[in-house]
């Protein structure tokens, strides 16, 4: 009977402790996927978000800096100066499609999507309208340049305005979600850790249990009868 009591409380002892270590491993694997995905939020956070916010910045800055050489290049007869105008004009649209072409690249929400092309249509008919400008002010006509300046043209800079500030704003609205993610995924990483702290404290009590019961069990002396 000592030996098979014996057996049966090794066997509890290495069934506990094949259990911590079943436990510890999908603890260790469930923990390594959640900072993975956790780092990836904030990466996307940082690539999809931080820095396509900065770019649209950038194409407001370079849209509003085309529209005060158009002014300038409409208000002056000089053709050195028009000259330079519009190579600044030039630099900006480069600057532009170079900016848009990097955003395009980034991980867009189906709305992102939509008002990315609202963008590209305002933008095609607002420089269509700007070079006609140039056109015209180049020519000398300037009073028609400048009355398509103050009219198509200003319509369609304030149309391209909209989706601009429309992707500006989901920027900070999808940024916000993925890191309230990330911090909710943080906090059930918080959890887990004092879960299997709780469960190794548990364990590793029975465990003491068990061995002391074992102890107690072999200091006991088989009790002698005697046969009359």
């Amino acid at each position: 009977m000592s030996w098979s009591f014996r057996i049966e409380q090794r066997s509890k002892i290495a069934l506990a402790l094949g259990a911590t270590f079943i436990l510890i491993t999908m603890a260790y694997w469930f923990v390594s996927y959640t900072v993975n995905q956790v780092g990836s939020q904030f990466k996307s956070v940082y690539y999809d978000r931080l820095v396509p916010a900065l770019d649209i910045a950038t194409i407001q800055e370079r849209f509003y800096q085309n529209r005060l050489l158009l002014e300038e290049h409409i208000l002056t007869s000089e053709t050195d100066e028009m000259q330079a105008f519009e190579n600044g004009m030039a630099q900006n649209a480069s600057d532009i499609d170079s900016v848009l072409t990097k955003f395009k690249a980034t991980e867009l929400t189906a709305q992102e999507k939509l008002d990315l092309d609202e963008l590209l249509l305002t933008k095609t008919k607002l420089e269509t309208l700007q070079k006609a400008i140039l056109v015209q002010s180049s020519a000398g006509n300037k009073e028609a340049a400048l009355a398509d300046y103050n009219g198509t043209s200003q319509t369609a800079f304030l149309d391209l305005l909209k989706p601009l500030h429309a992707l500006s704003k989901l920027q900070g609205e999808v940024g916000h979600v993925l890191y309230a993610s990330a911090e909710k995924q943080v906090k059930t990483l918080q959890i887990l850790s004092y879960l299997i702290i709780g469960l190794a404290v548990i364990i590793a009590l029975l465990i003491v249990t068990l061995l002391q019961t074992n102890r107690k069990i072999k200091k006991i002396k088989p009790q002698q009868f005697h046969w009359n």
